[in-house]
């Protein structure tokens, strides 16, 4: 179930890209991104319930994590597209019933692969409900061509990539 976020235009702007304070992180190695305090609580404003427990394997720990910060994004600045929402968040839960199959075929202990399906959950990687939209457009901002970045397949898909993080 998705849940819908508010389209209330936002009391003000959000900064140009590239100014204001903010924590820099670097997601991707060619590129940098600039995150403001509210919008990295956001990002991290996940219940301890949805964190991703050690599978054993580092690779594939890297990779669990990676996707699911990735359609955080993805399902997040969709939201608003019904059907491009409902194309990503179909794919999305395959991904994740495959990359659960994936888990228990390599005996990933069960709390880690239950930590994991939590974590990937699509309503626990949509802001809450009130979430002030300045916040969302804010993220949807930092990541401008999170569609082209879709729907080029420049994404980590768990039941390509998890099994190479076994061997």
């Amino acid at each position: 179930m998705t849940r819908p976020i508010h389209t209330a235009a936002p009391s003000a702007s959000p900064p140009p890209r590239g100014q204001g304070p903010g924590v820099e992180c670097r997601p991707h190695p060619t590129r940098r991104v600039r995150y403001s305090a509210p919008l990295l609580a956001l990002l991290l404003a996940a219940p301890l319930s949805a964190q991703v427990i050690p599978t054993g394997t580092p690779a594939a720990d890297i990779l669990l994590s990676q996707a699911i910060a990735e359609h955080r994004v993805f399902l997040t600045c969709s939201a608003l597209d019904p059907l491009t929402h409902q194309q990503i968040l179909t794919n999305w839960q395959k991904d994740t019933a495959a990359a659960t199959a994936i888990l228990q075929a390599h005996t990933v202990p069960q709390d880690a692969i239950a930590a994991f399906t939590t974590a990937a959950d699509p309503a626990v990687l949509m802001p809450a409900d009130d979430t002030p939209w300045a916040e969302v457009k804010g993220l949807c901002d930092t990541h401008p061509d999170w569609q082209k970045t879709y729907y080029e397949f420049n994404l980590t898909i768990l039941e390509l990539k998890l099994p190479g993080a076994f061997q």
